[in-house]
C-alpha cells in the first residue's frame, strides 16, 4: 500500500506541476538589448530583441488639442542612460535631443507615456530609471491586457481604461541623481504604460527608462490522457487491495 501511495503521489505532482517562469532583462541603455528602429520622428517605434521575445516600444504625450490634453504621438530614443522622450512641445526633434533636459521622461507642462507593448503575456518585475540631474524621480504606471495594434492617440487618461489597461499605480521615490528600482508588483498583461508621475504635485519629475525585468507567466501541464486512465487504475487497485 506505500508504494501505491507513492506512485499516486507522483502523479498528482506531474498533473499540477507548472513551466517555470522566464525572465527576460530589457536594458534600453546603449549596449543593451539588440534594437530596430524606424526612425525618430513623431510616432516611431523601437523594436528590442531578448532571445525568442520582442518589445515594441512607443511614446505619447498629452499635447492633443481635440479634446484638450488628449494624446498625440511622440517621439521615443535612446540615450546612454537609457529612453527618453520628446513631444511636440519641446521645439523640434532635434533641439530636443540637444537640450539636457527636454529628451528625458517627465510631466512638465507636458506629461510624457512610454507604452512598452509585448507579444505574449508577461509579470512585470520592476522597472529601473535613471535621471539626468537631480530631479523628482516619481512615477506613475499602469499594466493592461490590450489589442496589439493599441493607439493612444485622441485617448486621455480618464479613458485609459476602455483601452484595457488598469489602474494607475503610483511610486513616489523623492529627489535625488542616481538611478532608482522600482517594483511592478508582479502585475500580468501584454502592456506597461510608465509616465512621471500624474498629476503633477509641483515638484518636476524627469528620467530616463534604463531597464525592465519581466517574466512569463507559470502555466500548468496537462496530465495526457493516458496518465489520468494510468492514475484510475492505480486507484481501483487501491481499492481491491482494501477490500480483500
Amino acid at each position: 500500500m506505500p508504494q501505491i501511495r507513492k506512485v499516486i503521489l507522483s502523479f498528482v505532482v506531474l498533473a499540477l506541476a507548472g513551466s517555470p517562469a522566464l525572465a527576460s532583462t530589457w536594458n534600453f541603455a546603449s549596449g543593451g538589448n539588440p534594437v530596430t528602429s524606424n526612425g525618430s520622428h513623431y510616432g516611431n517605434q523601437l523594436v528590442f530583441d531578448a532571445g525568442p521575445a520582442e518589445l515594441r516600444v512607443r511614446a505619447w504625450s498629452n499635447t492633443g488639442r481635440h479634446p484638450t490634453g488628449s494624446f498625440e504621438t511622440a517621439s521615443i530614443l535612446r540615450f546612454s542612460t537609457g529612453l527618453g522622450v520628446c513631444n511636440r512641445k519641446e521645439g523640434s526633434i532635434n533641439s530636443c535631443i540637444g537640450g539636457s533636459l527636454d529628451h528625458q521622461v517627465d510631466n512638465v507642462s507636458q506629461q510624457d507615456l512610454v507604452l512598452f507593448l509585448f507579444d505574449s503575456l508577461q509579470v512585470m518585475q520592476s522597472l529601473t530609471i535613471d535621471p539626468w540631474g537631480t530631479w523628482d524621480r516619481d512615477v506613475s504606471f499602469r499594466v493592461g491586457t490590450v489589442s496589439p495594434d493599441v493607439s493612444l492617440t485622441g485617448a486621455t487618461f480618464s479613458s485609459l481604461g476602455t483601452l484595457g489597461f488598469g489602474s494607475q499605480v503610483n511610486s513616489l521615490n523623492g529627489p535625488g541623481e542616481g538611478p532608482v528600482t522600482i517594483n511592478l508588483g508582479g502585475l500580468t498583461g501584454n502592456a506597461l504604460l510608465i509616465g512621471a508621475l500624474n498629476p503633477y504635485d509641483g515638484s518636476p519629475d524627469r528620467f530616463k527608462i534604463r531597464q525592465l525585468v519581466t517574466s512569463t507567466p507559470m502555466t500548468v501541464v496537462p496530465l495526457p490522457g493516458a496518465g489520468w486512465l494510468l492514475l484510475s487504475a492505480i486507484g481501483f487497485l487501491a481499492g481491491n487491495r482494501r477490500s480483500a
